[in-house]
């Protein structure tokens, strides 16, 4: 208060006024919200915690064509919170039909460096392409390799982790189709698409191998089993056959 302001009040009034504004702000401090307590104990119930990540975790595969991959943006992952960590990692490590969507919600909502290695990621990504069973999110096959979907980017991203687990689906001919994505659905069926020629075309674009994509499904093995004996020369320190 300026001394022109104290000539307006008796003596000791704006030193008493100070002290007033003092007290104020005191009470008011001592009004503010208290630190926060721990969770209530059913917030951590064990059982809780699995019922909740599992339905989350089922939701967002069964939306995947909604989001893309992109679940950070949808209202199942607010419900989670870094409470639902330990049992992420847990289905995670299963390696069962959740485990890449809870690897997915577990890099988003773990603190850093607790995520899967290249080896660990290279595993999950190769066991949901051979259990897949709509191949839209990993690409489409093209006539010089494979035009790469969100999980394909990411599987080709891996590089050499991966190849020793996608060779071994060079054997599977199992019919790898594609649902809900127009005219690739129809080529897909044509073609009769499969698990090895995912794995053939996903292998040959993380080691820069040239391929040509036949319509004919025999063509396409005479082309694998050749692609397979090349890799295996290569392990052995052999020259490429001519």
């Amino acid at each position: 208060m300026s001394r022109r302001t104290e000539r307006w009040y008796p003596a000791g009034v704006g030193k008493a006024l100070r002290g007033g504004a003092a007290l104020a702000a005191a009470l008011l401090a001592g009004c503010a919200r208290p630190a926060p307590g721990p969770p209530p104990a059913e917030l951590l119930d064990p059982a809780r915690l699995r019922r909740e990540t599992l339905e989350t975790l089922e939701a967002l595969e069964r939306g995947f064509y909604t989001h893309w991959g992109a679940v950070e943006r949808t209202r199942e992952f607010a419900r989670l919170t870094p409470r639902h960590a330990p049992e992420l990692r847990r289905v995670a490590e299963a390696n069962v039909p959740a485990s890449l969507m809870a690897l997915r919600v577990l890099d988003r909502l773990a603190p850093p460096g607790e995520s899967f290695g290249a080896e660990a990621r290279a595993i999950l990504y190769v066991s949901a392409l051979e259990r897949e069973t709509n191949f839209a999110r990993w690409g489409a096959p093209a006539p010089d390799g494979i035009l790469p979907g969100i999980y394909g980017q990411e599987l080709i991203a891996l590089g050499g982790a991966a190849a020793p687990h996608l060779r071994r689906l060079l054997a599977d001919r199992r019919r790898a189709p594609v649902r809900g994505a127009g005219s690739a659905d129809r080529r897909n069926a044509l073609r009769g698409d499969r698990v090895c020629d995912y794995a053939w075309l996903f292998l040959a674009a993380i080691l820069g191998k040239p391929v040509v994509y036949e319509d004919d499904p025999d063509l396409r093995d005479a082309r694998i089993r050749a692609f397979d004996l090349e890799l295996d020369r290569a392990a052995r320190g052999l020259r490429p056959a001519r």
